[in-house]
């Protein structure tokens, strides 16, 4: 949970103007996934973005490396938060994991040197 550090919010805050930009635009991306799918926080040749794929579709398949996901499949969310997934994504900032996020952000960057 919480919110990034080092480096990547360093990024974060180079690409998006600030976490809180970055947050309102990752969970504007959960919320307009039509159906089943995923919002992810992703590098593509050292640019960070935000990006949303349906059903199984990945970042990877498009040439991007994930650092960050959100699963908005509604077998995630719907017994806790029914058809509410915008509180299901603000609660998913508690458990974020930052510090992998972090490693991901890391090793994609030395893969692209």
């Amino acid at each position: 949970g919480g919110q990034p550090t080092g480096d990547l919010k360093a990024m974060i805050e180079k690409t998006f103007g600030s976490y809180e930009t970055f947050a309102a635009e990752f969970k504007q991306a959960a919320i307009t996934q039509f159906g089943s799918g995923w919002a992810w926080l992703v590098i593509e040749k050292g640019i960070l973005r935000i990006m949303k794929t349906p059903n199984a579709d990945l970042p990877m398949v498009h040439g991007a490396t994930a650092l960050m996901t959100c699963d908005v499949w509604e077998h995630a969310y719907y017994l806790k938060y029914q058809n509410k997934r915008g509180d299901y994504i603000t609660a998913f900032w508690n458990v974020a994991n930052w510090d992998y996020a972090q490693k991901l952000y890391e090793e994609a960057l030395a893969k692209n040197k």
